[in-house]
């Protein structure tokens, strides 16, 4: 399960931040944030990459603002602590309608597909293929993938 909300800091004046159960769990793995950007600039209204956030009182926004889909990245999840390592305050919540279609734009963007047994790979593997890939590789990379698929 993945939750969206906006946070502001220094570094950003707002973003959506996309994390999962995991992170909030406090896991040992690295704590990091996936960031979708957010401009009040009407220059990137009309890309397919870019969503209208409507303001409302749930999401805490004033004006209109643009989800920069095709500049997400990642961030330490430090970034968003305080001096005393208190997280920073959340501004608000995306409404569903607004995290569905965030989403679309993120399969589109990222090439997701619901389907993953319908894509080139999987319709086109074959072991001539594998031949062609693997006497690509140098021979070091070739050694190491045999003894990687014997267990050695």
């Amino acid at each position: 399960m993945y939750y969206y909300y906006y946070i502001c800091c220094d570094l950003f004046r707002a973003a959506i931040v996309w994390t999962s159960e995991q992170f909030r769990n406090n896991s040992d793995d690295i704590q990091t944030f996936a960031i979708i950007p957010l401009s009040s600039r009407e220059i990137y209204k009309g890309l397919p990459t870019v969503y209208p956030i409507n303001p409302t009182q749930r999401n805490g926004l004033d004006p209109e603002y643009y989800a920069l889909i095709h500049q997400i990245y990642t961030v330490d999840g430090n970034c968003f602590k305080d001096s005393n390592h208190h997280w920073l305050k959340r501004i608000g919540q995306l409404d569903k309608s607004d995290k569905e279609a965030i989403e679309k734009r993120l399969h589109y963007f990222l090439v997701i597909q619901d389907n993953p047994n319908s894509d080139w790979f999987s319709q086109n593997a074959s072991p001539e293929l594998a031949k062609k890939v693997f006497y690509q590789l140098s021979e070091d990379e070739r050694n190491n993938l045999i003894d990687e698929f014997l267990g050695f």
